[in-house]
C-alpha cells in the first residue's frame, strides 16, 4: 500500500511544499477529545473578549443584549422582563415587582430594605448563577428616593452600564444589572387626576360591558309552533311510546323505532310551511 501515492491524489503537489507529505491542520484540531476541548476553550475566550470590548466601550448595549437574553430564555417564555417599581404613599413605602417565582407581587419591609440575590430567606431570592448570595439592596430614605446598593458581590452591580460602588439613587427608567440578569426600575412620585370621559364614549363603554339581551325569535316560526305543539316540545317518554305502539300494531316489526332525524324534522317543517305560502300571481 502506497501511502505517499493516496497521500498526493488526495493533496496536488501544487497546493503544498515539497510533494510528499499534506499540508498542516491550520486549526490544530486532529479529532481527540483533548483538541475538541481545546477549540472550545478558544471559542469561549474569544466571545468573552467580545463582550468585554463591547463592555468598555458601550455598557449600555451589554445590558440591553444580556435583557434580551434573558426574555429570550426557555424557562422565561411568556415572562414579562423583570422591573422593580418603587412606591410611595404617605409615609408608606414598597416595592412592586415581578423578580419573585416571575409574578407580580407587592412586597412592604418594615425596614424599606429589599435584598436581592440567591439566598431564598431574602426578600428577593433570584436562581442566577452569576449572583452572589447576597448581590445587592434597594433602600428607601425618607424624603430622598430609592437607593440602589451594593454588597459587596462577587461580579458587581451597574446601573445604565456604570458600576454601583456604594450606593447610587435610583432614577424612574434606571436599567440595573446584577449577574446576567437585567432589571428595569421604575418609580413614580406624582399622582394626577385625569379628565372624565365623555358621555358618549361612556355609552359606547356600558354597551360592551353590559350583558346582551336574548336573541328575539322570529314571530312565524313561533305561531307555528303555537299551533303545532308537536313541533315544539316532544314527549318525555316518545321512544318509549313509539316501542309499545309498534309492537301492538304490527310484532314482527323492530323492537324499536328510532326519534325523527335531523333531516326528516326539516322535511316536515318545509311541507308545512309551503302548505301556509299563498302562491305568487303570475300574471
Amino acid at each position: 500500500m502506497n501511502t505517499n501515492s493516496e497521500n498526493k491524489d488526495a493533496y496536488p503537489s501544487n497546493l503544498y511544499v515539497g510533494g510528499n507529505s499534506p499540508p498542516a491542520n491550520p486549526s490544530g484540531y486532529n479529532g481527540s477529545p483533548l483538541d475538541a476541548s481545546k477549540m472550545e476553550l478558544e471559542k469561549r475566550l474569544g466571545l468573552y473578549q467580545v463582550f468585554l470590548k463591547i463592555y468598555e466601550h458601550n455598557r449600555g448595549l451589554l445590558d440591553e443584549i444580556l435583557q434580551l437574553e434573558n426574555a429570550s430564555s426557555p424557562s422565561l417564555s411568556g415572562f414579562t422582563p423583570a422591573y422593580v417599581q418603587g412606591v410611595v404613599q404617605g409615609q408608606q413605602a414598597y416595592i412592586n415587582t415581578n423578580l419573585v417565582d416571575g409574578k407580580t407581587q407587592r412586597l412592604f419591609q418594615p425596614q424599606r430594605v429589599w435584598v436581592i440575590g440567591r439566598d431564598r430567606r431574602i426578600a428577593l431570592p433570584v436562581r442566577d448563577q452569576w449572583m452572589s448570595r447576597r448581590h445587592a439592596a434597594i433602600q428607601y430614605v425618607h424624603n430622598e428616593g430609592f437607593y440602589l446598593l451594593d454588597l459587596n458581590s462577587t461580579n458587581g452591580s451597574f446601573v445604565n452600564g456604570e458600576p454601583v460602588l456604594k450606593r447610587i439613587l435610583l432614577q424612574d427608567g434606571d436599567r440595573i444589572r446584577l449577574g446576567s440578569l437585567a432589571i428595569s426600575f421604575f418609580f413614580g412620585q406624582t399622582c394626577q387626576t385625569v379628565e372624565a370621559v365623555s358621555p358618549e364614549l361612556l355609552t359606547q363603554i356600558n354597551g360592551i360591558t353590559q350583558p346582551h339581551p336574548a336573541p328575539i325569535a322570529d314571530p312565524m316560526f313561533t305561531s307555528i309552533l303555537e299551533e303545532e305543539p308537536f313541533l315544539a316540545k316532544a314527549p318525555k317518554n316518545t321512544f318509549t311510546i313509539h316501542r309499545q305502539e309498534a309492537a301492538s300494531e304490527n310484532p314482527t316489526s323492530p323492537s324499536s323505532l328510532p326519534h325523527l332525524s335531523a333531516a326528516e324534522r326539516s322535511e316536515i317543517l318545509d311541507r308545512f310551511l309551503s302548505s301556509r305560502q299563498t302562491p305568487v300571481d303570475k300574471n
